[in-house]
C-alpha cells in the first residue's frame, strides 16, 4: 500500500522562528517526513525531543531496553520514577516528545524491538530517514544495509572516550555520517568491523569468558559523559538540516570526526572498498543479505540486566519510603507538565 504524504501543518506562532530558518515550502517538506529514531539513550533521546520540537508530525523511536539507575547520568529528562519502574525508554521518549513538541497533532510510534530482529527492521522500512544512535556493531550493520538496499538515508553518531591509567581523561573522538548510496558505507569508514558483527551476533561479545580471554572491554561498559553526548546529536541533526535543507545548496557531508583534545574536526577522506557488499547492493529490498534473527535467537542482544527485587519486599519501611518517592515524583512531574 502507497501512503499518501500528510498534509503540512498549519503555520503556528511557535515555529516561526524555525520557518524562517529555511522557508514555508522547505519547512512543510520537513515537517511531513516520517523518522525513526533507532536507540534512545543519551544521544537518541535529544534528537527525539528535537525533532518534535521542529514540528515533526510523526516520529518512531525503537529500543528494547529500560531506564535504569546508571542511565539517569545521560539520559536528560528520565526522572528517578522513570528508573524505579524500569520504564520502556521508547515510553519516556514519547513523554519528552510530545512536551517539545510544536506541532498541534505529533504521532510517536513506539518500537519495543530490536533492530537485529525482522520485526524491528519491517517496522524501520516504514520510515524516510533513519537515525543510528546505537553503540554496537550487529544494529549497525543491519542499518547499514537498509541505507543502500532500501534507499533509507541513514545519519549514524558516536562517541569514543579514552582515558589513561590514572583515570584521567586522554580525549574524546565524536564522529558523524550520512549513509546513502553513492558515499561509503560504515564498513568502508571503519565505523565497523564484519569481524565484530560476526562475534556479536555469535553471541561472543556478550560471553564475559570470551571477554576475559580476549582482552577485550565490554562494549556495554564504555564511559560516556552528558556533556558530550550532546555534540554527538547535534552533529547528527547537523546532518539531517543538510539532507533535507541544503544549507547554501551543498548536500550532506562525507563522514566528519571532531577530536575534543585538540578540538580539530576533520572530514575524512574514505573512499568505497572494491568488494564493499552493501555498496553493491543497492535498491536490492528484499534480496538484501539476511542479518536479522528471531527473537529467540537474538537473546544476547536483549537486556542482560537482572530485575530488582520489588520494592515492597524490603519491609514496610521500604515500601513507605518507595511510596513517598512516588508522590515526590508524581508531583514534580506534574508541575513539569503543567
Amino acid at each position: 500500500m502507497v501512503r499518501r504524504p500528510r498534509p503540512g501543518p498549519t503555520r503556528q506562532a511557535l515555529q516561526t522562528r524555525t520557518i524562517s530558518a529555511w522557508g514555508e515550502h522547505t519547512h512543510r517538506d520537513i515537517t511531513r517526513l516520517r523518522v525513526l529514531v533507532v536507540g534512545v539513550g543519551s544521544v537518541g533521546l535529544d534528537i527525539v525531543q528535537r525533532l518534535a520540537a521542529t514540528g515533526l508530525l510523526e516520529i518512531g523511536v525503537m529500543d528494547y531496553d529500560h531506564v535504569e539507575e546508571l542511565n539517569r547520568d545521560r539520559m536528560i529528562g528520565a526522572t528517578r520514577r522513570d528508573a524505579r519502574l524500569r520504564r520502556r525508554k521508547i515510553d519516556v521518549a514519547s513523554r519528552l516528545a510530545h512536551r517539545a513538541a510544536t506541532s498541534r497533532s505529533l504521532t510517536v510510534r513506539r518500537h519495543a524491538d530490536s533492530i537485529c530482529t525482522p520485526t524491528g527492521q519491517a517496522a524501520a522500512l516504514d520510515y524516510d530517514i533513519i537515525f543510528s544512535c546505537v553503540d554496537r556493531p550487529w544494529p549497525r550493520a543491519v542499518l547499514n544495509a537498509i541505507a543502500y538496499a532500501d534507499l533509507i538515508p541513514v545519519i549514524d553518531g558516536g562517541i569514543a572516550i579514552d582515558t589513561l591509567p590514572t583515570g584521567k581523561m586522554r580525549g574524546a573522538t565524536r564522529r558523524a555520517q550520512t549513509v546513502v548510496p553513492g558515499r561509503p558505507c560504515l564498513t568502508c569508514s571503519g565505523q565497523i568491523s564484519m569481524t565484530e558483527v560476526a562475534l556479536e551476533m555469535s553471541g561472543d561479545l556478550d560471553d564475559p569468558e570470551y571477554i576475559r580471554r580476549a582482552g577485550r572491554e565490554n562494549v556495554s561498559g564504555r564511559p560516556n559523559v552528558a556533556a558530550l553526548c550532546a555534540g554527538v546529536s547535534a552533529s547528527q541533526l547537523e546532518h539531517f538540516v543538510s539532507l533535507v535543507a541544503h544549507p547554501g545548496g551543498q548536500p550532506v557531508p562525507g563522514p566528519l570526526r571532531f577530536s575534543l583534545a585538540a578540538h580539530h574536526l576533520e572530514h575524512l577522506p574514505h573512499s568505497t572498498q572494491r568488494y564493499c557488499p552493501a555498496e553493491h547492493a543497492v535498491a536490492v529490498g528484499d534480496a538484501r543479505t539476511v542479518m536479522t534473527r528471531e527473537p529467540a535467537a537474538t537473546a544476547t542482544h536483549a537486556p542482560r540486566r537482572s530485575h530488582k527485587p520489588a520494592p515492597w519486599r524490603g519491609g514496610w519501611v521500604g515500601a513507605l519510603r518507595c511510596r513517598v518517592n512516588d508522590l515526590i515524583d508524581h508531583l514534580v512531574e506534574s508541575l513539569h507538565n503543567a
